[in-house]
């Protein structure tokens, strides 16, 4: 392993060692730190000659966490003869690892050559969508890639437990579901490339997507960018992100043991979270502005049997109070205007998701919402471009009718494909006939018959002559067309 797991002992002796050396804290606990460690090994092997790399279980080394001031796992800081030069907590992407490690090391790396190979299909997102669309693609015989900025699963690795995917009889992680996915098109020579998407370019049959290890290109591209967590937009969220505000019960839930936090949110997001939470904390409070949840049936009554879990309807989360960390917060009663100050030592904030549709919102139609306009044949406004999973507008948005998205936006990039290669090879053929026949009306109305044709006295000659004619114009007005799929 690139990844070296170190005691105190050994992470004193390391950072005074004069090595310059990359400690990550992470714990068993920590869904998040699971996801980070593909990214963090395959980074480990590309800088082993510049750093060392290790690995401190906070569980383990308590002590330890405090002293370096670890608040949020993971966090990774880089050390040189005792000193921290730089940190960073829970990186989104290899690629924010890289700059990070770039920034702190204060150097610059030669940018890698990229060959441009033409993909029949890029996947952008390794959620279970994507990987979907990557296995049915792969096993039609197209040249697939899939694009992941972090680890196989998007959101649906930080999910603690699945029980609604089939085949799991005892459930399962989504961490190790992806893993799975991802493990599954490998059989059938998918490539992953965990890599930042920074641009796409849609128009047209070559389709660019610019990536933080350089531009690639495909024939058609399937959007599988999925949805994040939406922010409460409230004074001073992004301040104290790590300091008492959340978005992951799974990841960061641990600090708050026998501790007061509230969930706000009425969703089943807000409802898992708020049974993880009531196993490690004090007490629970779900804060939401019904005066019922609109999480699914099969999750009241474990809430309602909970003894530490509390609910305060009718209400939304107005400020954030705090000192250097949080220490409570403001409410107001949606349908009186009341306020309320209640005191906590952490907020977890599930209200919903945001669709990433940052890359394409330029060039593909959206909903008022950000969701990406694709019905259920998953074909998008342009031709060739495919949206799955939770990006897409849809009544439902789970693991497995993102899964059946992937399935159909290979049937549809199939069938667009061909289409498009049958209008390669018709168009020169059409405009070739197209001239032959010209050449040989010329023949006869013009009067090349008599020996007065400017071309030749036979029409074979003539209509071979006006056929290449019409195969040199074909490659001229033949470009730009396109097919397209049918919006129901």
């Amino acid at each position: 392993m690139a990844v070296i797991n170190i005691n105190r002992n050994q992470f004193e002796e390391m950072v005074h060692s004069g090595k310059t050396v990359l400690v990550e804290f992470s714990a068993p606990w920590c869904v998040y730190c699971r996801r980070l460690a593909p990214a963090l090994e395959s980074v480990a092997e590309e800088y082993k000659d510049t750093l060392v790399f290790t690995a401190v279980n906070i569980d383990d080394e308590p002590e330890l966490a405090e002293a370096e001031a670890i608040e949020v796992v993971p966090t990774l800081l880089i050390y040189h003869s005792g000193q921290a030069l730089g940190s960073i907590v829970a990186p989104e992407s290899r690629a924010q690892l890289v700059a990070f490690i770039e920034e702190t090391l204060q150097h610059q790396t030669q940018e890698a050559t990229t060959v441009q190979h033409i993909y029949d299909m890029i996947v952008v997102g390794g959620g279970p969508g994507g990987y979907t669309a990557a296995l049915y693609a792969a096993r039609a015989g197209m040249n697939t890639v899939v694009l992941e900025k972090l680890s196989a699963g998007g959101q649906m690795a930080l999910t603690e437990q699945i029980d609604n995917y089939p085949g799991f009889e005892d459930g399962i992680d989504g961490f190790s579901l992806g893993e799975k996915m991802k493990r599954g098109t490998e059989r059938f020579g998918v490539e992953t490339k965990l890599t930042e998407v920074l641009s796409l370019e849609l128009s047209g049959f070559i389709k660019k997507a610019v990536t933080s290890e350089g531009p690639m290109y495909a024939k058609t591209i399937v959007l599988a960018t999925g949805a994040g967590p939406r922010e409460l937009g409230v004074d001073g969220e992004q301040e104290l992100i790590g300091k008492g505000v959340h978005y992951c019960a799974a990841c960061d839930g641990m600090f708050y043991r026998n501790k007061t936090v509230v969930i706000a949110g009425g969703g089943n997001t807000a409802a898992a979270d708020a049974l993880i939470l009531s196993r490690i904390c004090k007490k629970v409070i779900v804060v939401h502005r019904r005066d019922t949840l609109k999480a699914t049936k099969i999750y009241h009554e474990p809430l309602m049997k909970t003894e530490n879990i509390e609910f305060l309807w009718d209400n939304e989360i107005v400020t954030l109070l705090h000192n250097e960390k949080l220490t409570g917060i403001r409410t107001r009663n949606v349908k009186t205007g009341e306020e309320s100050t209640l005191a906590c030592d952490g907020v977890f904030v599930s209200v919903g998701r945001k669709p990433s549709t940052e890359l394409v919102k330029d060039q593909i139609t959206i909903d008022p919402a950000g969701y990406i306009i694709a019905d259920e044949s998953t074909c998008t406004n342009i031709p060739g471009v495919f949206a799955v999973g939770d990006v897409r507008t849809k009544a439902l948005r789970q693991v497995v009718t993102a899964v059946a998205d992937g399935a159909t936006a290979v049937h549809y990039a199939e069938e667009y494909e061909m289409k498009e290669n049958i209008k390669k090879w018709l168009k020169p053929i059409l405009f070739t006939a197209g001239g032959a026949l010209v050449g040989l009306a010329y023949y006869y109305f013009v009067g090349c018959s008599t020996g007065a044709c400017p071309l030749t006295s036979n029409p074979f000659i003539t209509m071979a002559y006006m056929g290449f004619i019409g195969w040199l114009l074909s490659g001229v007005f033949g470009k730009g067309c396109s097919g397209s799929c049918n919006m129901q």
